[in-house]
């Protein structure tokens, strides 16, 4: 196991040694970017209201609609105002001293590395820059200044959903520190959208701030990298590809937690209760998470990334033949834009520090121990050998005490509200106490809740390490369901393809690099004594038979998920389905009567990130599509393509019968 090196600081140290007040009031003299315009918020506001892009929107909009263009500009003007942010230094220093009190209240320390920033200082003052965070809790939204304002770094706007409007006073605050408002979806509005890439496009040109958003979107309730929104990003490239700026530096940051702050309001939301409004109301409620403690945080810079280096080998010269005022995105930069955001996912991934707790929910979630618990010698054996597997990935298990045993131990405590370790040494979750689900999840019954919430943590922990052995574990499964003792790895590559394939919405991967990750993945596997390779077959070793079986069973969730969905489509009496957001409902609800009949095990089948990723994989597939019908969308099926897609899960899945008496499912279990 793996401590930090001397590259981390924990940045709260000093500050529970010295005068907050003090930090926030430190003097702060940084050169600007030597591409900078040196323009004031409001100098920014006037520049994307009277350029020739926006005017000549406002003229065309005008036209088209028949209002005048002083009824336009002053729809653009509200826009502008609704969105901008309207940064200011002593609004920084506020949140510097409030941060600090609440940081320290609520974690035990906060680790960066030292280098990363470094790096970024080099660099600042030479191109534009952008932050580009994992996005797992609110904690994540000002955490990046907090960190650029302790290494004395410039200071980022950052991109925030509009729905932070409802926190008043808050969201005055969060201008102030460099928040800029944006819709979630503005489809067909084009005045908002070429304002929103006018603004954007303008912070990159001008220089004046490092600008920083989620390239996931939103929080991942899930932990699991969700798959990249690709608006922002294809903007800011749009400038690139153009030529409007020579270079642009991507800095991926990765962002853990001990505990998740939400982790509560995670594990009802993935049941389907919906999120809560943002408001203040709200926020002050949430006050009393300063009297709880949330362990450590970890914040790693990862390696910068130029665009100039990434897209070396494409050829910008194609927009020299367009007007310069005149946005063009070709097919081919659509994809590098997809390939850029993936590439960074991976680099969020390569990244990580976790704590060993991930690991921890990865083996006692499993269906055959959830209930009855694992011993404490049997789990510091797993998460050895886990984090063994993980960091050949890159990404680093940080332990705090002086044993792994211990280690897990502290862990156990700090999570001290959802598992327990009983006097036999038994590790389990805790029975959740839950409020009645007339008022939390209505389509549950009481008896699921109870169940379901303690699924959900481990399933939010545990995915933080699935994502890093989804290989292997494919591999693994992929060995498993050839029903003998010896795999080709021919074979076993093909089956691996085709659970990437199935799992693309679950976990984010690379384009054209299965090759590459399968043999990476397999030489994993055989330098930890888990299979042997012998002349292009794959031998799994009886020494690590548990261990084996159990690699193979982490991506069973989904697909008995996908399996059950897919039947019940199939199976349905129903010609027509309602839209994806309330089909997801109808097929949560026919994975708890599994569960309740003995059909299923695993609670964490229900949850609705599962079934809405499900859900759009089939669309995805053509499997599922939408039509209108008596001026109402409605979802109908193609049989031939859900009929091949449980074929294919099938196969992972032996103990599925599309064909079995009464649909009776017998699942098949890890075993410790």
């Amino acid at each position: 196991m793996c401590s930090l090196n001397g590259d981390f600081i924990d940045i709260l140290e000093d500050r529970r040694k010295t005068s907050d007040i003090g930090w926030a009031l430190k003097t702060w003299n940084l050169p600007p970017c030597k591409y900078s315009l040196n323009r004031t918020p409001e100098d920014i506001k006037k520049h994307v209201l009277s350029s020739e892009k926006i005017k000549s929107v406002i003229k065309q909009i005008s036209n088209e609609k028949g209002y005048t263009e002083e009824e336009i500009e002053e729809e653009a003007r509200n826009i502008i105002d609704e969105m901008s942010h309207n940064f200011q230094f002593r609004v920084i220093r506020f949140f510097g001293y409030v941060l600090s009190k609440f940081m320290k209240s609520v974690y035990g320390r906060i680790f960066v590395n030292k280098k990363g920033m470094e790096k970024i200082a080099s660099i600042s003052n030479q191109y534009p820059v952008l932050f580009l965070p994992t996005h797992r809790s609110y904690a994540d939204f000002l955490l990046v200044s907090y960190v650029c304002f302790y290494f004395n770094l410039p200071l980022p706007v950052i991109a925030a959903g509009l729905d932070f409007l409802g926190l008043k006073f808050l969201s005055f605050l969060l201008r102030g520190a460099g928040a800029f408002f944006i819709r979630r979806s503005f489809v067909g509005d084009r005045l908002y959208r070429e304002l929103f890439s006018e603004f954007v496009q303008t912070h990159i040109e001008g220089c004046e701030y490092p600008m920083e958003f989620f390239i996931e979107g939103t929080r991942s309730r899930s932990a699991k990298s969700l798959v990249p929104k690709l608006g922002m990003m294809q903007v800011i490239l749009d400038m690139f590809f153009a030529s409007k700026v020579s270079d642009i530096i991507v800095v991926p940051i990765s962002i853990s937690y001990d505990r998740t702050l939400e982790e509560m309001l995670y594990a009802y939301e993935l049941l389907g209760v919906p999120k809560p409004k943002e408001s203040t109301r709200g926020l002050i409620k949430a006050r009393k998470v300063m009297s709880d403690f949330f362990g450590d945080v970890y914040v790693r810079f990862g390696e910068q990334i130029s665009l100039r280096d990434y897209f070396r080998g494409y050829d910008r010269s194609v927009h020299n033949l367009h007007p310069r005022d005149l946005s063009i995105t070709f097919e081919k930069e659509h994809q590098l834009c997809r390939d850029l955001a993936n590439h960074v996912i991976r680099m969020h991934q390569c990244n990580l520090l976790l704590s060993p707790f991930p690991l921890m929910c990865l083996v006692i979630s499993q269906p055959s121990t959830a209930r009855g618990g694992v011993h404490i010698d049997i789990l510091t054996d797993y998460v050895f050998w886990l984090e063994e597997l993980i960091k050949r990935s890159g990404a680093t298990i940080c332990t705090s005490g002086e044993t792994l045993t211990e280690s897990l131990i502290q862990n156990i405590k700090c999570h001290s509200n959802i598992v327990q370790m009983d006097n036999n040494m038994l590790v389990s979750f805790k029975d959740v106490l839950v409020q009645s689900s007339a008022s939390t999840v209505p389509r549950l019954n009481d008896n699921t809740v109870k169940y379901a919430i303690p699924a959900m943590l481990g399933y939010h922990y545990g995915n933080q390490a699935l994502q890093l052995l989804v290989h292997v574990s494919m591999i693994s499964l992929a060995m498993t369901c050839n029903g003998s003792a010896v795999s080709t790895q021919e074979g076993v590559f093909h089956r691996y393809k085709t659970l990437r394939k199935l799992l693309q919405r679950e976990f984010v991967f690379e384009r054209e690099t299965d090759e590459k990750d399968f043999m990476h993945a397999l030489r994993s596997l055989k330098e930890e004594n888990i299979i042997s390779v012998e002349d292009s077959s794959l031998v799994p070793l009886s020494s690590a038979a548990d261990k084996f079986e159990f690699l193979s069973s982490l991506l069973l969730t989904f697909l008995e998920s996908y399996y059950i969905i897919c039947q019940y489509l199939s199976q349905s009496n129903q010609e027509h389905h309602p839209p994806c957001k309330k089909l997801s409902l109808q097929c949560q609800s026919h994975i708890e009567n599994a569960l309740l009949q003995g059909f299923l095990s695993d609670y964490r089948c229900l949850s609705l990130d599962i079934v809405n990723n499900c859900l759009t994989y089939l669309v995805n597939q053509g499997a599922l599509f939408s039509v209108s019908k008596d001026g109402e969308t409605v979802m109908l099926l193609n049989f031939p393509k859900i009929t091949n897609i449980l074929i294919d899960l099938e196969v992972f899945l032996p103990a599925f019968s599309r064909n079995n008496q009464n649909g009776r499912m017998s699942l098949p279990t890890a075993k410790l």
